[in-house]
């Protein structure tokens, strides 16, 4: 089998539903909360934003430059994948 980018794509994004996942167990949400999800250097996963959406019951993934100021009132994780850290924010 081999490896291909799509693979990887759907391996992260597994992985980034994972950690929202913790992220919301971790902050005390509901089982059955909906959350507006704020993701920052996650862009080029955005073709699975509405299965991200799905499975973390996010109403809502608003994606962000770097540097744009934080919503008020959120939990935060940071994401590592390969170079660099990605941000995810999640607010009920």
């Amino acid at each position: 089998m081999t490896l291909t980018d799509e693979l990887r794509r759907r391996g992260f994004l597994r992985d980034v539903i994972r950690q929202v996942q913790d992220l919301r167990k971790n902050s005390g949400f509901d089982v059955a909360d909906r959350i507006v999800l704020h993701v920052t250097g996650i862009d080029d996963l955005a073709g699975g934003f509405a299965t991200l959406a799905s499975e973390v019951l996010a109403v809502e993934v608003i994606t962000a430059r770097a540097g744009v100021r934080e919503p008020r009132s959120s939990s935060t994780t940071t994401v590592t994948r390969g170079p660099g850290s990605r941000r995810i924010n999640a607010t009920s």
